[in-house]
C-alpha cells in the first residue's frame, strides 16, 4: 500500500534524512519517489534494503549523470528519484541490504567528499546571506515606509534572523568538516 508522508529537511541535513528513509525500511517501508516536502513510500520486506543520497553536479537528467545511474546499476545500486537545484541535482538510491551492509558511501575518496561539503557549504552561504537581507528589510525597511512596526513583519524578522543563525552555524560546522579533511588528505599523500 502506497503512503506519502510530509516532513522537512533541509539540504545539509542528508545524513539524517537517509537515516529516516533508511529506518523506514527497517519498518517495512520503501522508498518508491522523494520531493522537497514529501517522501512516497510503498510496502517492502523490513530490512531488505538500504538507501542513500548524494549530490551530483548538472541537471539530474544530463547525459553525464544519466550514465553515472547506468554504472551504479552495475554495481547493484538503483537511482529512486533526483531532484535538480541550481547547478546541482540530489539523487536517491536503493541497494539491496545484504549487499551494502555499511550503507551506500559513495563518496569514499576525500576529493570526493571535499567536493560534496562545499557544494553544500554554498548553499549555507546562499541561505544564509539570503535570511539576513530578508530580515533586515522586514526589520528596517518595512517599518520606516509604514513608520510602524507590523506583527507580521516583526515575525518574519525574527523567523529570518533564527534561519540566518542555524545557516551561519551549518556553515562553520562544514567549513571544520572541509579543512579537517583537508589535513587528512595531506595525512595520506
Amino acid at each position: 500500500m502506497r503512503s506519502v508522508v510530509h516532513k522537512l529537511f533541509f539540504i545539509w541535513e542528508l545524513d539524517k534524512e537517509a537515516n529516516w528513509i533508511n529506518d523506514m525500511a527497517d519498518h517495512g517501508f520503501g522508498l518508491v519517489r522523494a520531493g522537497r516536502l514529501s517522501f512516497e513510500f510503498d510496502d517492502v520486506e523490513p530490512g531488505k534494503y538500504i538507501y542513500g543520497s548524494i549530490f551530483l553536479s548538472g541537471s539530474g537528467y544530463s547525459s553525464k549523470n544519466t550514465e553515472y545511474y547506468r554504472f551504479l546499476e552495475e554495481m547493484g545500486i538503483t537511482m529512486i528519484n533526483r531532484i535538480n537545484y541550481p547547478g546541482t541535482c540530489c539523487v536517491y538510491l536503493r541497494a539491496l541490504k545484504e549487499d551494502f551492509p555499511n550503507g551506500i558511501d559513495l563518496y569514499s575518496d576525500i576529493d570526493s567528499k571535499i567536493t560534496y561539503e562545499r557544494t553544500l557549504m554554498w548553499y549555507l552561504l546562499f541561505c544564509a546571506i539570503l535570511n539576513l537581507v530578508i530580515g533586515i528589510y522586514n526589520c528596517i525597511v518595512v517599518s520606516i515606509i509604514n513608520g510602524r512596526i507590523m506583527p507580521v513583519n516583526l515575525f518574519c524578522s525574527f523567523l529570518s534572523f533564527a534561519i540566518f543563525i542555524a545557516s551561519t552555524i551549518y556553515f562553520i560546522k562544514k567549513l571544520v568538516r572541509i579543512n579537517k579533511l583537508k589535513k587528512e588528505r595531506k595525512i595520506h599523500e
